[in-house]
């Protein structure tokens, strides 16, 4: 009875410590698609000032 009750315990963990990580790459990838978003923002008002005021 013990080993099917550790068995379950060690599913569940491994399925929470699965799912943690889904979560925290998801994070990750979020982040750095705004950020990214944001760069070529930056780069293209970056590139319109240049064009209008030092031309």
């Amino acid at each position: 009875m013990s080993k099917d009750n550790s068995t379950i315990e060690g599913r569940m963990k491994n399925q929470r410590q699965i799912r943690e990580r889904q979560k925290q790459y998801n994070i990750l990838t979020s982040l750095g698609w705004k950020s990214a978003g944001m760069l070529l923002l930056v780069l293209i008002i970056a590139i319109v000032v240049y064009a209008v005021f030092f031309r």
